[in-house]
């Protein structure tokens, strides 16, 4: 059996260094949902801001990207331009 000192250090040391991580020790399925969609909305997000980038290397505009994106041109350069 493991000693609380041992304990402790194991979760101060958790992370590398950064404790533990209390988004991925939630539990129940409803819980582990949320946490699964937002990984996909983030991993869709960087597929998006790759796919702008992209398209504004092949000469389209932040007309073109806006329209795409259901917003205006001054949103999609707004939101994009860094990736871009």
């Amino acid at each position: 059996m493991r000693t609380e000192t041992e304990m402790l250090d194991e979760l101060e040391n958790a992370n590398h260094g950064q404790g533990p991580d209390p988004i991925a020790s939630f539990d129940g399925e409803a819980l582990q949902a949320i946490l699964a969609a937002v990984r996909d909305r983030n991993a869709a997000q960087d597929r998006i801001d790759a796919a702008v980038a992209q398209a504004r290397t092949q000469g389209a505009s932040w007309t073109m990207i806006g329209a795409m994106l259901g917003v205006t041109r001054q949103a999609a350069l707004k939101r994009y331009s860094r990736a871009a």
